[in-house]
């Protein structure tokens, strides 16, 4: 999952591409939420008017709050996961992260501030950040593994695997019953040279080393008929 939007003054939202960010009105009416300034500790507590989305993602759902003017222009791109990053900032201060229980997770101070980069402050009794943080783990899907399935004994033949998921580079396993991987046993596709006639059968188990892998393999196997 994925989302981006361009925020203009303080409610104009334009390039949408997704739902994970949905800006909310004030329930008690008005486009904008006061709300306590998180860059700032003591006593006295001072509000300031923020646009305020609602952000959903991959561990749950949060709200991010930047600091309103009519002169704001911003794009915003969600990663699915509770990790922002900011574009094309104008007249934009700073921005901050709460969880869904409006506590504080970490905040953003714009160039206009920093001086430089967008800076990302994560205070030390910050609450969690509502997805854990990080960039979402990649997967393996599915692994569907095609060939011959009428293989002639004592012949060889070349089997593919064709995998879908986000978590290349992959890996790959060949195995097979009834034959010997000759050739190819950790790449997409594999040599089998068949045995005596019969029933048989060939197995690719694909995994990852990508470094968010989220762990979980798929395998798939393709029963074979050997043929004299």
């Amino acid at each position: 999952m994925a989302d981006s939007l361009v925020l203009t003054g303080i409610r104009q939202v334009t390039k949408h591409t997704g739902d994970e960010m949905v800006r909310l009105d004030y329930p008690r009416g008005g486009n904008t939420w006061q709300i306590k300034r998180w860059w700032v500790q003591g006593n006295g507590a001072v509000y300031e008017d923020c646009t305020v989305f609602k952000v959903t993602g991959a561990g749950g759902s949060g709200y991010l709050a930047l600091l309103a003017s009519p002169s704001v222009n911003v794009r915003i791109d969600h990663d699915g996961n509770f990790g922002f990053n900011f574009y094309q900032i104008n007249e934009l201060a700073r921005a901050a992260l709460y969880n869904d229980s409006w506590e504080l997770v970490e905040h953003y101070v714009m160039p206009r501030i920093s001086g430089g980069k967008v800076m990302t402050v994560t205070p030390a009794d910050g609450a969690a950040n509502p997805g854990g943080g990080g960039t979402p783990a990649t997967t393996v899907d599915s692994a569907t593994v095609s060939g011959d399935n009428t293989p002639v004994e004592n012949t060889a033949s070349v089997y593919t695997v064709a995998v879908t998921g986000d978590a290349t580079p992959y890996t790959y396993s060949w195995s097979a019953t009834g034959g010997t991987v000759t050739s190819g046993g950790t790449t997409a596709s594999a040599t089998i040279t068949w045995g005596a006639a019969g029933a048989g059968s060939v197995t690719c188990s694909v995994s990852s080393t990508n470094a968010d892998f989220d762990g979980t393999g798929q395998s798939d196997t393709l029963s074979v008929t050997i043929a004299t």
